[in-house]
């Protein structure tokens, strides 16, 4: 009869994979910030993946959850158990953007919160590497986390490409339609207070500004969703590649600090 489970192991194994892969990071030294330069994310989706770990395993530290995850995979790498690490592809960057058209630019204020945010971020935020001492292995998990990876998408350069990249008539208007019906079935009802898809003859952004005042839960769920597989399969039949999803939290002063109201971009490349 096979020995029963540790305490630990009962509760680590409901984390999901993004969760776990996040706070193996944790554990490995990097900061939310960090991990989330690394994954393409921003540090509000890392911080609230580690808030529904804590949840979920009834652990008050993020470390502490990724002290015993990295316990139990030194213990499965020596009994032969531990799964593959699977490095995320490359995305590629976009080229230069063309010259906007005034009547395709339809730039709101929540998405140059969401530009301004994203470029700060990545001029400020460098993930720390620190080399091993030159007698000590490196493991293949090591390597692929320190290889060199492709500079982040520019944000705002995607966002002038969409607006300045003109339109196929064919094409644009019939995949807009369908990239918002598929956001449609994985967003949650009333979680966005507006939404919008606009496509070049290359390039998609789509556009969310959530409702004010979501609660964590909601925004860990809306940030599962719009990332999930069935999003990423769905927008693969329509002949297109994820370059990015981004997120940001914005507050309006001007209105006696209301609560917080999250903004979501992601973009899509035409591949067919």
């Amino acid at each position: 009869m096979p020995p029963s489970p540790a305490p630990s192991d009962t509760v680590l194994a409901r984390l999901n994979a993004a969760e776990r892969e996040l706070l193996i990071l944790l554990g490995q030294g990097h900061t939310a910030k960090s991990i989330a330069v690394l994954k393409g994310l921003s540090e509000l989706a890392v911080n609230e993946r580690f808030r529904s770990a804590r949840r979920k395993t009834g652990i008050g530290s993020s470390r502490e959850i990724a002290r015993l995850l990295a316990a139990r995979e030194n213990r499965d790498d020596f009994i032969g158990l531990a799964e593959p690490t699977v490095s995320p592809p490359d995305l590629p960057r976009p080229d230069a953007p063309r010259r906007a058209s005034p009547q395709r630019w339809r730039l709101t204020m929540a998405a140059a919160v969401l530009i301004a945010a994203a470029i700060l971020a990545q001029q400020t935020s460098v993930a720390p590497t620190v080399p091993p001492a030159p007698d000590r292995p490196i493991s293949p998990a090591v390597e692929a986390l320190l290889a060199p990876r492709s500079p982040q998408p520019d944000i705002s350069a995607l966002h002038a490409e969409v607006m300045g990249g003109g339109v196929d008539p064919n094409w644009s208007a019939a995949t807009e339609t369908a990239l918002r019906r598929i956001y449609g079935q994985a967003i949650a009802p009333d979680t966005l207070a507006s939404f919008e898809v606009t496509c070049s003859a290359s390039l998609c952004e789509a556009l969310g500004v959530g409702r004010p005042g979501l609660v964590s839960d909601a925004v860990t769920v809306f940030t599962d969703a719009v990332q999930g597989p069935d999003v990423s399969q769905a927008a693969g039949t329509l002949g297109l590649l994820s370059v990015m999803n981004g997120f940001t939290v914005t507050r309006d002063e001007a209105a006696n600090a209301k609560p917080s109201t999250l903004v979501f971009a992601a973009y899509w490349r035409r591949i067919d």
